[in-house]
């Protein structure tokens, strides 16, 4: 992603702070780019937003699991187990399965 459109995407999020879907995806872009670090904020501010927001505790949970955080791995995969389920989106459910099995 160019410099560029991260400074739109953060622009927009500046006018809309509580808009989830510009938060996860400012996140996921930089998730994206390997730029774990950087992805948790924005991750954690989705999830303080909207925490039925279950996709967020996937994405979440995969950025701590890359920066060597498995205490914090554990505290997402708890918080988002009731969102995915709720969901009833089985990919998402089987996404948080298969991060605790790799702890």
């Amino acid at each position: 992603m160019s410099a560029e459109r991260l400074e739109a995407l953060k622009q927009l999020l500046e006018q809309e702070p509580h808009d989830t879907m510009l938060l996860f995806g400012l996140g996921n872009e930089f998730f994206g780019m390997g730029q774990y670090t950087e992805a948790i904020p924005y991750f954690e501010t989705a999830v303080q937003v909207d925490p039925e927001y279950a996709a967020v505790y996937v994405y979440l949970a995969r950025a701590y699991e890359e920066n060597n955080r498995p205490d914090l791995v554990r505290q997402t995969l708890e918080r988002g187990w009731g969102p995915a389920v709720r969901s009833g989106d089985r990919n998402l459910i089987t996404d948080l399965e298969e991060i605790r099995e790799r702890l």
